[in-house]
């Protein structure tokens, strides 16, 4: 273990502060200070000096670590820790050139002149000085600058030493290819290696890295927050980026269908006076340096905009702008259209993607885009009422006119689809006899075209720009402003913009041309389906029948990724459940130069991980589509459940492929009487299909609330693989001590985008063959259900897979390391029962030790749901 020094966190160099109120430790990993608040566990050393090797060498790096293991802790210690040394290298190697530069003027007088002076012919006085983070103009320096010596028509020596301080690029420049011709005097050998070492930096020598920390949904970015804030003694100008759902309160926008739709209208039309106002947060003490919420979170920021009357959307992003750390939900990051919006720059910066292990999906979808003729038929309407009041008729008129082609193709008679299921139809291109670039061409869509619509996009977007202009200088009491019969919808121009990019993509010549399938999607109109739904505007006098939505599917995520790491300095990607590991580097067209799978903080004596073959009757226990038919094998299941209901303490999770397969189950347990067997041990909660998020969270709640009351059954939650209940929630301790899983959840073999992936990674020998593909997406996604026990090193629990197929090593192989190496198979389900039933009693014996034998009325512990 790296040596410690207890520290009460003094101040030290560099532009990120140490709260000495923060009780922390020191060790030197991997050359670097860091502060961490306790003595860190073997993985997190492990993370921490991965991290900080990865981020010297500018290299990506993946990172795979059990929840409860501290990932989050060590990751944000190790990499403001890193920049921390980063930004005192860059500022002692700055100083050290500057010190060379005044020795070479000093001694190098003509030199100087040559380059700088009046008469020198390389000098470009237009030539911006370089940007130094850390230096602000000097006045004197300035004027030296801008003022030649009247008396002899030339620079002083003072002026051009200045000029040469203040171009340190060109300068350093100059002087080494001046070296390699002569003798400079005052000059070592090691003075020329520190400048050629400032030259080989290239901008990291003056570029502060920021860093932008994404992860899946804002619930997780908040427990980032707090992670940094009360666990670390870091402190630094920190932002978050979320939605105008989290943030918005405007009662018209909250109560609106669409958020988003509602607060771009009210801003448009100039009827909110909060987003008027957002600049009054910037001003707030409680967000500055050193105040009380310099690291803040969503809800923090509302509750300073709320009684300034301003909107703390607007203002959250004017804030990530100048952040050294920028926490956001990472579609924030993949999706170029919102990375844009919401003015992500990413060149030279770093970038950590938690809970990483459905990146290559979210990267697939950030490159593809959709829309509907519904949404083409929106755009066609609003551009002709431009035209119709004389707003830039011609490029309103290119739009209209790319508008209604395209919805005509959509909606034509007669139209073929290669794909059908019980409601969607659909058709997909290049198919035999017709290629991308012949679909194309049939609609028009030539690249002169494109061209027209980009420069009427562009200079529609310059008009809308304007009008803001003029209503920022008019002030919000100017009711005239920004009228909404002026200008088109932001949602118009997106629709403008997700077409634009795609069909750059699609074009001939493309390098991602062969990467895109465009298709037309056929549904029913989901609005006819019940008339309770909400009336929405539309510019149909009835509605259609049919949606149908024009598709252009990526089929390789390297399309979005590749960019971003070309202009990254490291990008990390990290998870409790990355594996299996083989896919990320040809999928997502990047070098991972290094890879860590930790292992679990807890013991190995608090968790067992059996795989079962055969069920209580002796039945092959392998949940395929056949086999999950046959009622010998429902039936076994059911007893196994049952039998490990009947000695499994508190909380209990059983997963599996489908909900068709949920559903069938449940359907015959009923039947046999097995579901009121294992009611008579556990409470049942069962994961429903679709549902609203406040359905699926009544739910979680009646399930920790029982589990939190005096009771003897316990509680049993059946799920899906990629449900609600498998991803993204915790079930530390007694919410949850068994896992079960049962078959393994391959995608919908016959789903199209899962069809058109796996022969598109056939067609590609870069990349994984699509039924190696096909395979890791099923054992990623078991991997993620195994992550719901086990959440810190004193949690303890049981995880059992119902599947033959996991007796065998090579399926063994796929799942997480810390399961791998501890995982025992059965061939009876007797013999595990027996090992599971020792298990029990251990661990159950060891709680009864550990708990006091009275307790004092004010002893009681008081449960705090988290939702």
């Amino acid at each position: 273990m790296p040596k410690p020094t207890d520290t009460d966190s003094p101040a030290i160099q560099g532009d990120i502060r140490l709260d000495s109120s923060v009780k922390s430790t020191m060790y030197y990993i991997g050359g670097v200070p860091v502060h961490f608040p306790f003595v860190p566990y073997p993985s997190q050393l492990g993370m921490m000096n991965h991290m900080i090797r990865a981020l010297t060498k500018a290299q990506n790096t993946m990172i795979e670590s059990p929840t409860g293991s501290g990932k989050s802790l060590a990751l944000l210690c190790a990499t403001l820790a890193w920049r921390q040394s980063f930004v005192v290298r860059q500022r002692k190697m700055q100083e050290n050139v500057r010190q060379i530069i005044t020795r070479f003027c000093m001694h190098n007088t003509m030199l100087l002149r040559s380059r700088y002076g009046s008469n020198g012919t390389d000098a470009d006085p237009d030539k911006k000085p370089d940007a130094d983070p850390d230096k602000k103009p000097d006045a004197m320096e300035t004027d030296a600058w801008e003022k030649p010596d009247i008396l002899s028509n030339n620079y002083s020596f003072v002026t051009l030493q200045a000029r040469a301080q203040t171009l340190q690029s060109e300068t350093v420049d100059f002087i080494l290819d001046t070296s390699k011709k002569q003798t400079l005097v005052g000059l070592s050998k090691d003075d020329l290696t520190t400048l050629g070492e400032y030259q080989n930096a290239g901008k990291s020598a003056t570029q502060r890295p920021r860093i932008f920390f994404g992860t899946r949904t804002h619930k997780q970015v908040a427990q980032l927050v707090n992670e940094l804030r009360s666990k670390t003694p870091y402190r630094l100008r920190t932002a978050v980026l979320g939605s105008r759902a989290q943030t918005c309160t405007h009662p018209k926008a909250k109560r609106a269908e669409s958020v988003d739709d509602t607060c771009r209208q009210l801003r448009d039309d100039n009827n909110c006076g909060a987003y008027t106002g957002f600049r009054r947060v910037l001003g707030s003490k409680k967000l500055a340096e050193g105040g009380e919420l310099e690291i803040w979170d969503l809800e923090d920021i509302v509750s300073v905009a709320r009684p300034l009357v301003a909107c703390s959307y607007y203002a959250s992003r004017e804030l990530a702008a100048t952040a050294k750390l920028v926490f956001c939900p990472y579609n924030y990051i993949l999706d170029p259209a919102v990375r844009k919006a919401a003015g992500i720059e990413l060149e030279g910066n770093i970038v950590i993607l938690d809970e990483a292990h459905n990146i290559e999906n979210a990267a697939r979808d950030a490159g593809s885009f959709e829309v509907s003729d519904l949404q083409l038929a929106s755009l066609a309407h609003e551009c002709s009422g431009m035209f119709d009041h004389g707003i830039l008729r011609n490029e309103h008129l290119v739009l209209k006119s790319l508008a209604d082609t395209l919805a005509a193709w959509l909606q034509r008679d007669g139209a073929a689809f290669e794909y059908c299921d019980y409601e969607t139809q659909t058709s997909v291109w290049p198919k035999p006899g017709c290629s991308v670039d012949t679909l194309l061409t049939d609609l028009a869509l030539t690249p002169d075209y494109i061209s027209q619509v980009k420069s009427a996009q562009a200079k529609i977007e310059d008009y809308i720009a304007s009008l803001r202009t003029q209503s920022n200088e008019h002030g919000p009491e100017d009711p005239e402003l920004l009228p909404r019969d002026k200008h088109v919808s932001a949602g118009a121009l997106r629709v403008v913009e997700g077409l634009l990019r795609v069909l750059k993509h699609v074009a001939h010549g493309s390098k991602f041309a062969t990467d895109f399938r465009i298709a037309v999607v056929r549904h029913p109109n989901p609005e006819l389906r019940t008339s309770q739904k909400r009336k929405r505007q539309s510019v149909f006098e009835s509605k259609p029948a049919f949606i149908n939505t024009l598709s252009f599917w990526t089929m390789n995520p390297g399309v979005v990724f590749s960019e971003i790491a070309e202009q990254t300095r490291s990008i990390v990607l990290t998870s409790g459940t990355l594996s299996p590991l083989d896919s990320y580097a040809s999928e997502l067209q990047v070098d991972f130069a290094s890879t860590l799978e930790a292992n679990h903080v807890i013991a190995p004596s608090r968790f067992c991980a059996l795989a079962v073959e055969c069920g209580p009757s002796g039945v092959r226990l392998e949940a395929k589509y056949r086999t999950s038919d046959q009622l010998e094998f429902q039936d076994d299941v059911g007893e196994a459940i049952r039998a490990i209901a009947a000695r499994s303490p508190d909380g209990m999770l059983v997963f599996m492929p489908s909900y068709a397969l949920l559903n069938k189950l449940i359907a015959r347990w009923e039947a046999t009487g097995r579901l009121a067997e294992i009611r008579s041990h556990k409470t049942v909660f069962v994961e429903p299909q679709g549902g609203t998020k406040d359905q699926f969270d009544k739910l979680l709640l009646s399930y920790r609330k029982h589990l939190s009351e005096p009771n003897e059954t316990g509680a049993v939650m059946f799920g899906v693989f990629r449900g609600k209940v498998s991803e993204g929630i915790d079930f530390s301790d007694h919410f949850c001590r068994t896992v079960v899983n049962i078959g393994i959840p391959f995608p919908a073999f016959k789903d199209v985008k899962v069809m058109l992936k796996r022969e598109y990674n056939n067609e590609h020998t870069m990349l994984l063959n699509g039924s190696k593909w096909y395979d890791i997406q099923a054992f990623r996604a078991v991997n993620q259900a195994l992550g719901r026990c086990l959440r810190h090193k004193d949690d303890w629990g049981a995880i059992i897979m119902l599947e033959a197929r996991f007796v065998q090593n090579a399926n063994i192989a796929r799942l997480s390391k810390w399961v791998r190496g501890h995982m025992r198979v059965f061939g009876r389900f007797e013999d595990a029962k027996q090992y599971l039933d020792a298990f029990y009693d251990e661990r159950i014996s060891e709680d009864a030790k550990d708990m006091p034998q009275v307790l004092d009325a004010e002893e009681n512990v008081t449960i705090v749901l988290d939702e």
